[in-house]
């Protein structure tokens, strides 16, 4: 998804107008209208703006239109500075698979017990019997979800994590040893 498309999706999500949204950032509602279409990028201060007003996490703005190739770098990156570790396994369903285990990042446990709760509630949606029900159930728990993700960390209830892989990160920064940092 392009920036502005994501802007609209949880603009939306919000029930927020272009109108209000614009009104929340200081910016017209035709200026909001272009950057959803795509015809105009925001400029940093903007969609920082446009971030806190849609109560969600920069990145999730910022960094949503990449590709295949630039996705492979961005997991290069974390890869490097979390000590990444590939191994071979097979799928749910069998198949050959390649996982990553990174060995500091310990912000993945909050993000791995909500994608079990994620997984839990689209099988006991499953289960429903009438389709028009299990089918808004399916998508409730998707949203839910996205949610979890776009205001991430804002949603996550085990500040814990955070301030252990925080303590990390400056640990890291403090010796030198974090890649994030190497020019």
């Amino acid at each position: 998804m392009t920036v502005g498309e994501n802007i609209r999706r949880i603009r939306q999500e919000r029930k927020l107008t272009q109108k209000r949204l614009g009104e929340l950032v200081g910016a017209s509602e035709a200026y909001i209208r272009a950057y959803e279409s795509g015809r105009r990028n925001p400029k940093p201060k903007s969609l920082e703006a446009i971030a806190r007003a849609l109560a969600v996490n920069v990145e999730v703005l910022n960094n949503s239109d990449f590709d295949g190739v630039k996705a492979m770098h961005r997991l290069f990156q974390v890869f490097r500075q979390y000590n990444g570790h590939l191994f071979e396994c097979k799928d749910d369903e069998g198949n050959d698979a390649v996982g990553i285990s990174f060995g500091t990042l310990t912000l993945m446990r909050s993000w791995f017990r909500r994608y079990e709760k994620y997984i839990k509630e689209v099988e006991e949606c499953n289960e429903i019997k009438d389709v028009k029900q299990r089918g808004e159930a399916l998508l409730k728990a998707e949203a839910d979800f996205n949610m979890w993700m776009d205001i991430y960390p804002g949603s996550e209830p085990c500040p814990e994590d955070l301030q252990m892989q925080k303590t990390h990160d400056d640990f890291m920064d403090k010796i030198g040893l974090n890649p994030k940092n190497e020019k």
